[in-house]
């Protein structure tokens, strides 16, 4: 099972977000100055001239919003966020509700609508047993902080990307079963004709990209599948990820191989694996592959990252960059270039301390992310350079680009 560690708001995490807030609120597309830098990926070289950096024109940072969740000190997790670099506010002020089967575990992923009003979210617990953690959809206003929820038979996994936003007033969200579609003050959620057996999705204008499983005595065998949500059908073919072989033991919260698609949607990079059939990683070996959208000229990359386990992935929002959290043994935390192999020796392929679990999320620029320590805090990480605690007790953390 996941461990979830409690943490309270301190005076050092209140330092390391003015140092976060700094890097948020910045106009600068600067590139980091680490090593591993090389001319041709993407990356500004670092020895560019004063006089050179001084008529460079600024970089305008889109509307952003950085959250995560962090629990108080009555136990409760509750959702904060900075909005376009402003100060962090605490975001949901939910009470303690005593229930026998602690309900209130963890927040899944916080996303803001493109306006960045409201968040999509849940509230999930492993329901008294040892499997996922799972919750009710919510839709939280931000300046208010007032929760709508929707039934709990709408549940959906915590720490899998399972909702989002189609506009300022419609999300979708993943059960196991369906994907549905919800618009705000509306009736009941209607779901999508095809998606099904959903353990992972992410929507990328009217294209919805969503993981399955095929499970048997073995293990599970994941694919990805798209789906076009301005026609309602779902788009031929599949990109095959490989077998993740069972455990003889209760998996907790499992995900499948990782995989990400580029915020315009023309690009995807996913994990393949071989199954471990003898032991608990349920993992062999794995690849990374780099493809146009619908899995076409596919080329690996990051071949020097050893993962023996289902690691997370995300692109940076220039699509140059991919960050690694989970990809075992350590160091589980990597960057690699879309364009470069990635091989032993590549100085665009980059690993970091510490190691990191949950999503890793980009700054704008494309020059920071973030992601979740075991010790439960949001780390910082420097492309290419190295990281810093950002935000003592946070976790779960996401970063919304609005439009």
């Amino acid at each position: 099972m996941r461990q979830r560690l409690s943490r309270v708001w301190t005076v050092g995490g209140w330092l390391g977000m003015v140092a976060l807030l700094s890097a948020c609120a910045s106009t600068s597309g600067g590139a980091p100055t680490g090593t591993g830098t090389a001319t041709g990926t993407g990356v500004a070289s670092a020895t560019a001239t004063t006089a050179a950096a001084a008529t460079a024109t600024p970089v305008v940072a889109p509307p952003h919003a950085f959250a995560w969740y962090q629990i108080d000190a009555h136990h409760v997790p509750q959702i904060w966020a900075s909005v376009n670099g402003a100060a962090p506010v605490q975001i949901t002020h939910v009470a303690p509700d005593g229930a026998e089967c602690d309900d209130q575990i963890a927040w899944s992923l916080p996303v803001f609508s493109p306006d960045l009003t409201r968040i999509v979210a849940s509230m999930g617990s492993y329901n008294c047993g040892d499997g996922d953690l799972q919750g009710p959809v919510s839709v939280i206003t931000v300046s208010s902080g007032s929760i709508m929820t929707l039934p709990s038979s709408y549940a959906v996994r915590t720490t899998q990307r399972s909702a989002g936003w189609l506009n300022n007033s419609t999300i979708w969200f993943a059960t196991y079963n369906a994907v549905y579609t919800y618009t705000i003050g509306g009736g009941s959620p209607t779901p999508l004709s095809g998606p099904t057996n959903i353990w992972d999705a992410v929507a990328r204008g009217s294209t919805l990209y969503w993981q399955t499983a095929v499970y048997s005595s073995s293990g599970n065998t994941f694919s990805i599948h798209r789906y076009d949500l301005s026609s309602h059908t779902a788009l031929p073919g599949s990109i095959a990820q490989g077998e993740v072989g069972n455990c003889q033991c209760s998996p907790g919260d499992a995900h499948g191989p990782g995989w990400d698609v580029t915020r315009d949607g023309s690009h995807i990079v996913y994990q393949t694996v071989t199954p471990n059939l003898t032991t608990n990683g349920g993992v062999a070996s794995s690849k990374i592959y780099y493809a146009n959208s619908d899995g076409s000229g596919a080329t690996q990359i990051a071949q020097a990252l050893i993962a023996k386990s289902t690691a997370l992935m995300q692109f940076s929002p220039s699509g140059q960059w991919v960050a690694f959290t989970e990809a075992e043994p350590s160091p589980t935390t990597l960057t690699a270039s879309v364009s470069s192999s990635g091989g032993s020796g590549d100085p665009t392929f980059h690993g970091y301390s510490p190691d990191t679990i949950e999503y890793p999320v980009w700054k704008w620029d494309s020059t920071q992310f973030w992601a979740t320590t075991g010790a439960g805090n949001l780390e910082r990480f420097t492309l290419g350079g190295s990281g810093v605690v950002g935000v003592s007790g946070g976790q779960n953390p996401w970063y919304s680009i609005g439009g």
